[in-house]
């Protein structure tokens, strides 16, 4: 990759911020067709394969949040992702979820409350599961479930994208 030169100024704009995720999806990578970043930053759109579908996760209570932090590699510098959520099914069919995440590589589309960017996580690399943890005595008893970027690779770009993405995500998602 060339060298990206910094051409704007870090400023802190006078909007505040607020915390959390107003939704997530998470695609399967392989169930990712194609996408087209117009820039090196900008997720312009994306195409899943025929049939395939965005699978919502409800974001209650701060029940999903994404994460980065730097990772190198081999003098590569790239970002570690990581998507934390939460499984709040505790019948057979969230055991199935949870089999599902434990083998999957996904790549996970998240809404800021903040204005509305979109952030995109795993586009290159994909997420895998990393943690799965429950206690029956805490938290409800739910399950929660983290997927990150794998180990042994040098990470992945931080990407937002457009919003005519999210709409697509909308449009083809688990009902």
């Amino acid at each position: 990759m060339a060298c990206i030169k910094l051409n704007k100024a870090i400023v802190f704009g006078c909007t505040g911020g607020s915390v959390g995720l107003a939704g997530l999806y998470l695609v399967n990578k392989a169930d990712l067709a194609s996408f087209v970043v117009g820039s090196d930053v900008v997720l312009n759109s994306i195409t899943l394969v025929s049939g395939a579908k965005a699978i919502p996760v409800d974001c209650y209570k701060n029940g999903a949040k994404m994460a980065d932090a730097l990772r190198t590699l081999d003098g590569a510098a790239g970002m570690e992702q990581t998507v934390t959520l939460t499984v709040y099914d505790k019948t057979s069919d969230g055991m199935a979820i949870q089999e599902a995440l434990l083998s999957g590589n996904f790549v996970a589309f998240a809404k800021l409350k903040d204005g509305g960017s979109i952030k995109v996580a795993g586009l290159y690399a994909g997420l895998e599961a990393a943690s799965m943890d429950g206690d029956s005595s805490a938290a409800g008893g739910f399950v929660t479930v983290t997927l990150k970027t794998p180990d042994n690779s040098r990470g992945d770009r931080n990407i937002v994208a457009l919003p005519a993405v999210w709409t697509y995500l909308e449009a083809n998602k688990l009902t």
